[in-house]
């Protein structure tokens, strides 16, 4: 059994809406066979990057504790891009897999990421 962490934010969601999501979490990780600690941030606004479960997630991350971080959808990180695209960064640079429950593949913003990295780089050359 895979232990992975499992990101989720919310914003102005009720109850049930939250009850809801969190049970397709379980379910998607129980088809999975994954071993899953929820990270849960309530926030005011998607583009609001100071949210303690995630920056709790990032450390634990960073001390080897998992090698997936499950998400529902990009957005659920942020609505920033490049935001996105540096924790994806961050996740490769600890050897961390990212996996989206709605099957999107995020290999295109690290291959984005990376395209603005290196012409920034030229740049400040």
């Amino acid at each position: 059994m895979e232990k992975v962490a499992v990101y989720a934010s919310f914003k102005n969601q009720n109850r049930k809406s939250i009850d809801f999501f969190l049970k397709r979490i379980a379910d998607y990780c129980l088809m999975k066979n994954y071993d899953y600690t929820i990270y849960f941030d309530k926030v005011k606004s998607r583009l609001d990057l100071d949210r303690k479960e995630l920056n709790n997630l990032k450390d634990d991350i960073e001390n080897k504790e998992y090698s997936k971080v499950v998400i529902k959808d990009i957005a659920q990180l942020s609505r920033n891009t490049v935001y996105n695209m540096e924790f994806l960064k961050f996740l490769d640079d600890n050897n961390c897999q990212i996996e989206s429950m709605d099957g999107l593949d995020l290999t295109l913003y690290k291959e984005i990421f990376n395209r603005f990295s290196k012409k920034k780089e030229e740049k400040e050359r």
